[in-house]
């Protein structure tokens, strides 16, 4: 699998550097584009005390480019700066190469298997059971996509989609890090100790649209092979699923992950409903983790609505309610989150 890759990163490389010789392509300008969202919760927990209000912000500015040369050949570049202070000030950055051959991205971006997940539709932005963004529960966002290795330096793969289908493969080799990440090379992977070699993602996704029946589903499987003597490889298995008609979206997702310390394996699922008409839009979204070393679990529901004054600005608020254990790998007791808030995409 290695030797394919990067036999076809050699082969995409060479097209970019013959056709650039003779082609009268411009050179390749920077615009900007990106999010801000800004927060306030107010939040009752039954456990240890926490803050019981707090304002936060998320966001990011991306700095996009791309060039078709004379043959057809896009290539492109995207560098994401985070809007707040972080260990990890630039988030992703990458170039890509696109064709009548698929896609190929080189450089610091999520792997395969998480680009091509399908996600649940969240009826809020940011503060949906599947984003880390802005979550008042530490420990427990219960993600169902494949994210062992993150931003990770990489290369990934896409086919071209045919009748709705594409594939996608990643591969990740030993150490790689993006530019100041700590070098811990697989992060988000929250175990001290514990550190993977080089890593596979593998994914498969459907799109299209049938009448007035908008269908999307994938699978994805990733693997980090294990650093440290006695641990088990790192394994997840991915799907969703996605139906949108008449306003209404109904969807689900699943992550099964067998972890480095058979302690920390779990599962997550969610499922949503969310329904919108002109500016609004509102639903529910269910979410549930099974730690499997552990008698315990944690149960979550957001319940929300959002509304769009204007381009690229959208107004929300909501709830989520939490009803959980603790233990070594989940901090979640009986909490409640109420929250309101403003994203602006730009």
């Amino acid at each position: 699998m290695k030797n394919v890759i990067l036999g076809t990163t050699a082969l995409v490389a060479a097209t970019a550097l013959t056709a650039g010789s003779a082609s009268a392509a411009d050179k390749i300008q920077l615009s900007l584009g990106g999010y801000f969202t800004a927060s306030f919760y107010g939040a009752s927990y039954d456990g240890p005390d926490r803050l019981p209000t707090k304002a936060q912000h998320e966001g990011e500015v991306h700095f996009r480019g791309k060039t078709t040369l004379d043959n057809g050949l896009q290539i492109g570049v995207q560098v994401e700066l985070e809007a707040r202070a972080t260990n990890d000030q630039v988030d992703e950055a990458y170039m890509w190469f696109s064709g009548a051959f698929g896609r190929v991205n080189v450089g610091s971006e999520n792997s395969a298997a998480y680009l091509m997940h399908t996600f649940g539709t969240s009826p809020v932005p940011d503060w949906g059971l599947n984003s880390p963004n802005a979550t008042a529960v530490a420990n427990s966002f219960p993600s169902t996509s494949a994210n062992s290795i993150s931003d990770a330096d990489k290369i990934t793969y896409f086919t071209p989609r045919f009748a709705g289908f594409q594939l996608g493969a990643s591969y990740t080799p030993d150490a790689s890090c993006e530019t100041g990440g700590g070098c811990s090379p697989y992060a988000p992977i929250n175990l001290t100790g514990n550190q993977g070699e080089e890593a596979y993602s593998f994914g498969a996704n459907y799109v299209q649209s049938f009448n007035a029946v908008d269908v999307r589903a994938s699978l994805g499987y990733e693997i980090t092979i294990a650093g440290i003597a006695g641990q088990d490889d790192r394994e997840a298995i991915t799907g969703g699923v996605a139906i949108g008609i008449a306003g209404f979206k109904f969807g689900g997702s699943y992550k099964n992950l067998d972890n480095f310390l058979s302690a920390n394996d779990r599962e997550n699922w969610e499922a949503n409903v969310t329904y919108g008409m002109g500016p609004w839009r509102a639903g529910v979204q269910y979410a549930y983790i099974k730690p499997d070393a552990a008698d315990s679990d944690v149960q979550a529901v957001v319940i929300g609505g959002q509304y769009t004054l204007g381009p690229g600005i959208t107004a929300f608020g909501g709830v989520q309610l939490w009803d959980g254990d603790s233990n070594a790998d989940i901090t979640a007791q009986d909490t409640q989150v109420y929250f309101i808030g403003t994203k602006l995409s730009f």
